[in-house]
């Protein structure tokens, strides 16, 4: 049991005993989603990307000139409700698989990587941070 991560159109392919918690804006769980200032300055930074700057894509450049994970650590830690959702997560890990999910693939860095490195270094969770490969479909 550990606390997971995967993206969005892997939702309907979890286990049937699997919890998952979306963990982007408006769905129910914005505490522990990234802030509209951090997603607009991430935008920002994303629509100036050239290629040739040395980040492999727009989106690895915009992670990095934004300074996306010491401000996304900077907020969950400091929201009361933030830190209260991912210490009860945590917690409920310990005996089921729980899955963070949000939009971006597997091959980008994003918010719920973030969370559950918070997650196993605050509050001690168990975390399989390796990518959600569903069964095979019969």
């Amino acid at each position: 049991m550990a606390l997971r991560q995967t993206y969005l159109s892997m939702k309907d392919r979890l286990p049937k005993n699997a919890e998952y918690v979306l963990v982007m804006h408006g769905r129910g769980n914005d505490e522990i989603a990234p802030s509209k200032e951090l997603l607009d300055d991430f935008n920002e930074w994303k629509a100036k990307f050239k290629p040739g700057e040395g980040y492999p894509t727009a989106f690895h450049y915009a992670w990095a000139k934004s300074n996306y994970e010491a401000r996304f650590r900077e907020q969950v830690k400091n929201d009361p409700a933030a830190v209260a959702r991912l210490k009860d997560l945590a917690e409920r890990a310990k005996t089921r698989d729980i899955f963070l999910i949000c939009y971006e693939g597997n091959d980008k860095p994003c918010h719920r990587k973030l969370l559950l490195k918070i997650a196993r270094e605050e509050f001690g969770a168990p975390v399989d941070d390796s990518a959600f490969v569903p069964p095979a479909k019969r």
